[in-house]
């Protein structure tokens, strides 16, 4: 059967996957998806049953259409992260003739490998957690059959669900609490801990909620089943036993199916309170008001204004979590009055007392503090040998990557008192590496005085701030420094999501701008996102909350490049390996056959 491919005018004997229009085939599956999502949602915002046959008609078009085969492809074999890891078939997808036979021979026909486990640690912990690694079939399966049901179940999840959803993060979940306790009166919140949540979800109960056609639900119920294995198949290895209960984690499609199980707690205990417990002080509605069921993923908060009605919520709780095989663990699920403060996702809420008022103050969780200092400890622990500037390279992206996450609340002192911190291990690590010389010679030299630092727009001075030199073969000198964390400006305030958005909507305009400004991306990311008014530089299209884009070097660091923001471009990702790939081309060293690369 032939089969015409979208492609852009190629070079005569070039491999027709470089050249496919990824434009034309991004704006068909995304046409479709927001078909889906906008007939689910007109049926849910009135109330109605979801036309099930039209959404699945849809949905069946889709995942048959070779332009969301090709992009499922190019989704898992070169945008996410492990694309270059192998399953337990040990086959890696990599050039472009493996991955044009796989997304013309993919479809979803049932069936599902086993999944190949490796541990991991747990962050800021020493224990570790598993995570399943399937082939790389079915990752493409797997996000082929995404693309059909995230649409979907976007109109239909609850507006305070805000874990691995496309447009949300957890600032929003944050801003979601501080917008329900921010009132003159403490409350009361229920902090709950699911017990091992992704291994415990019933695979028969998350199916009849998913109420999909059969095909796609033969296919999940396959990925659901699927055996465990420790290592890589081979002829002595024997198949594992099904997998009686749970969705492993590290599959394209996990996070989407925890969702769909634990979706509906919300809607569930706003009509628990409306029906169920009129007899209190409080009238139904003002109860409703007052409760706030906050998600991410599996971890969730409860608030209300009434202690007694917290218990009562809890229980029901408990019963609900118990249709889909889940239960609360009792030693981690507590109840708290938030004048005794409580952790969430990082972060620490607690109500103060102002006499006249009541405010809620929000900043990084003691435990994260700690957990950023025995990583700075490690790294500086690990690389007593190294230079300032390698040290620094180390260290500056997670110091960076701590102040962006708790820019936006009250952390102005603490971020003061981890800098103290901070510079105490560097001044240990740089009097240590020369005894034999003064401290005022050591100083002078990484931790020059009359210095000033630009830092995100804004010039600083300081004489503690660790100076690193490098110097290459060729004599070109590099300096770097690290950066403070007092230096991040704590006035941007995040703006939560407006209720049930989602990227799949079609208001261009709302992402468009929230993108640019509340999306969480670096600050550089951000000022190129402003710089090209939100379009990819090499294709031209837009650059949406949907895409996976970085930033590219117009002219390459190996060809002299500088590291500035003028010599950088922000690229889609497809987009970044096609203009390298290019770039190979370009400077190629003719003579000695060398390709410089980026």
């Amino acid at each position: 059967m032939h089969i015409k491919l979208p492609l852009r005018p190629m070079k005569e004997g070039s491999h027709p996957w470089n050249y496919v229009n990824w434009t034309h085939v991004v704006r068909k599956v995304r046409r479709t998806q927001r078909r889906i999502y906008k007939l689910t949602n007109e049926d849910v915002l009135k109330g109605k049953e979801i036309n099930r046959n039209k959404v699945i008609w849809l949905q069946k078009r889709l995942v048959n259409s070779l332009e969301a085969k090709l992009l499922a492809v190019r989704t898992v074999t070169t945008e996410n992260k492990g694309h270059k890891t192998a399953g337990v078939d040990r086959i890696k997808v990599t050039t472009p003739q493996d991955k044009l036979d796989l997304a013309l021979n993919l479809g979803l026909d049932g069936t599902a490998s086993p999944i190949r486990r490796v541990w991991i640690p747990k962050p800021g912990k020493s224990e570790e957690r598993p995570l399943g690694i399937p082939t790389v079939k079915d990752r493409a399966k797997q996000a082929l059959a995404k693309m059909a049901l995230e649409p979907e179940w976007e109109a239909r999840f609850e507006p305070n669900s805000y874990g691995f959803r496309p447009g949300r993060r957890t600032h929003d979940a944050v801003e979601a609490i501080y917008i329900c306790t921010a009132v003159n009166f403490p409350k009361y919140v229920l902090d709950a801990d699911i017990k091992k949540c992704f291994d415990r979800i019933d695979h028969e109960a998350l199916l009849k909620k998913i109420g999909t056609y059969p095909e796609m639900e033969e296919q999940i119920r396959a990925w659901l089943k699927a055996g465990i294995m420790e290592e890589y198949a081979n002829t002595d290895t024997p198949l594992p036993e099904e997998n009686p209960r749970g969705t492993p984690q590290g599959g394209v499609i996990s996070p989407l199916l925890a969702n769909i199980a634990l979706h509906g707690l919300e809607y569930y205990l706003n009509e628990y309170i409306k029906n169920v417990l009129p007899n209190d002080k409080s009238t139904p509605a003002q109860m409703v008001k007052g409760l706030g069921v906050i998600r991410f993923a599996d971890d969730f908060v409860i608030i209300t204004k009434q202690q007694h009605v917290l218990e009562l919520l809890k229980l029901e709780t408990q019963k609900w979590l118990k249709n889909i095989g889940l239960e609360l663990s009792e030693e981690k699920t507590k109840i708290t009055k938030t004048t005794e403060g409580f952790d969430f996702l990082g972060f620490n809420f607690i109500s103060i007392n102002l006499g006249d008022r009541v405010k809620m103050k929000i900043g990084p969780s003691k435990k994260n503090q700690l957990g950023l200092l025995d990583k700075t400890r490690n790294i500086i622990q690990k690389n007593k040998s190294s230079s300032a500037f390698m040290l620094i390279n180390q260290l500056k992206p997670i110091i960076l990557g701590w102040g962006n996450y708790y820019k936006t609340v009250e952390s102005k002192v603490v971020f003061s008192r981890m800098d103290y911190a901070i510079y105490q291990q560097l001044r240990a690590w740089a009097f240590r590496r020369a005894p034999k010389k003064s401290r005022t010679e050591i100083k002078a030299k990484y931790f020059p005085e009359g210095k000033t630092y630009k830092f995100y727009g804004s010039e600083h001075q300081d004489n503690w701030t660790l100076v690193g030199e490098y110097k290459s073969k060729k004599g070109q000198k590099a300096t770097n420094y690290l950066p403070k964390l007092a230096w991040f400006s704590t006035r941007e305030k995040h703006v939560k999501i407006q209720g049930r958005s989602s990227p799949y909507d079609g208001d261009h305009v709302y992402w468009a701008v929230r993108q640019m400004k509340h999306s969480g991306y670096s600050r550089e990311v951000s000022i190129l996102l402003n710089k090209q008014n939100g379009k990819c530089y090499y294709c031209g299209q837009e650059l949406t909350i949907l895409d996976t884009f970085e930033v590219d070097h117009s002219i390459p660091r190996s060809q002299g490049g500088s590291d500035k923001l003028e010599n950088k471009k922000l690229l889609h990702k497809a987009c970044h390996v096609q203009k390298t790939a290019s770039d190979r081309q370009k400077y190629i060293d003719l003579p000695k056959l060398k390709i410089v690369t980026e």
